[in-house]
């Protein structure tokens, strides 16, 4: 069955909500901000709350519609097309973001030498199958992992927070607003996930009971930013010191003592790697479902293999990871922003314009 469960729904939102921010944000926004990378965490988790509170709503207000019938209902097909075109590619780039800062971390945390583009392959296959799968199959992969990575995240406190000394986040705003406009303005590739929910409009059980996974967003927001916390007190004094992929693992070595018990940080974040391979699972779905769209189910179903070499190829010619990030902060921060959070716009829009259509024919009835 092509739909998520109420449950399924609340535990994907989750996952999501953790993914795309866990391995390389942290380090990006103290380099950017220094100790005000707090403040501007704070401002980002708020706007992607609002962000979520907005998809639910489309999704409760659609009444049956998927978001292309209800795109098309208000601006027509070929509009619709382009529109789902530009989203469609978009994620994928964001697709492939997201297995570079993967490939960061295991390069600078786990391995002595950069992971090679040929141990992706493995997983831009399964991302593929994934994708061809109905909704129902990543909502149950969602139940399966989410409690690996609830554990995993308890761990990870249990072992780190207690050892810290969260006075390291002060002084907040000690340079100004400067740094806090700087952050804002080149991180949208990193938030903005929420989106993706769209893709469960008109495949979504349990009507306005689809709120209830707003606490679900705020669970991860806290997790996130409890754990971005423990790095920005740490490492607040010296950020110039900090290297893409330098994350929470390395204060979890210090605190379990790696060096009398082995990497037994590497199983936690094994267990937490669980988050992005569904998050990552449920992108490539999002980027099939706008192929087909736009050129049809058998069409889309090849463009989708493209895709995924494309990834691939651009994942085999990228010598240096942290360019690529850099990259994605100057290039793709304004698209980034207007297709994440101006697609709800759109859908909003949609929505409104039909609600108008239907009241206008139920008065030329009477």
């Amino acid at each position: 069955m092509d739909k998520f469960s109420l449950r399924q729904f609340t535990l994907i939102t989750f996952l999501i909500g953790l993914a795309m921010k866990m391995f390389n944000l942290p380090v990006l926004m103290l380099r950017l901000c220094g100790r005000d990378a707090f403040v501007v965490l704070l401002i980002e988790a708020a706007a992607d709350f609002v962000l979520l509170a907005a998809v639910i709503t489309i999704i409760v207000c659609s009444h049956g519609m998927t978001l292309f019938e209800l795109l098309e209902k208000a601006f027509g097909g070929v509009v619709t097309r382009i529109v789902a075109l530009v989203v469609g590619l978009f994620w994928l780039f964001k697709l492939f973001i997201m297995l570079v800062d993967v490939r960061i971390f295991f390069s600078n945390t786990v391995f002595t030498a950069p992971l090679e583009a040929v141990h992706v392959l493995p997983l831009i296959a399964l991302l593929i199958y994934f994708a061809l799968k109905p909704l129902s199959s990543a909502g149950r992969l969602g139940e399966l992992f989410t409690p690996a990575v609830v554990i995993s995240m308890v761990l990870l406190g249990a072992l780190t927070v207690s050892k810290v000394d969260f006075g390291g986040l002060r002084p907040l705003l000690a340079e100004g607003s400067e740094p806090i406009a700087k952050g804002l303005s080149s991180l949208f590739m990193w938030f903005g996930d929420f989106t993706l929910l769209l893709m469960a409009t008109g495949k979504a059980d349990g009507g306005k009971k689809l709120f209830f996974a707003l606490p679900a967003g705020i669970a991860a927001f806290a997790c996130m930013t409890l754990f971005s916390a423990v790095l920005f007190a740490s490492y607040g004094d010296m950020p110039e010191l900090l290297s893409y992929g330098h994350s929470i693992s390395n204060i979890t070595q210090y605190a379990v003592g790696s060096f009398k018990f082995g990497r037994f940080d590497l199983l936690i974040f094994a267990m937490w790697l669980s988050a992005v391979f569904v998050s990552s699972g449920i992108i490539a779905a999002f980027f099939a479902r706008c192929m087909n769209y736009v050129f049809g189910g058998k069409v889309g179903r090849v463009i989708l293999i493209v895709g995924g070499a494309a990834v691939y190829v651009a994942t085999m010619l990228t010598v240096n990871l942290n360019t690529v990030t850099e990259f994605a902060m100057v290039y793709f921060n304004i698209p980034a922003a207007i297709v994440q959070y101006g697609l709800p716009v759109v859908c909003a829009i949609a929505l409104i314009a039909g609600s108008r259509k239907k009241y206008k024919r139920i008065k030329e009835k009477v």
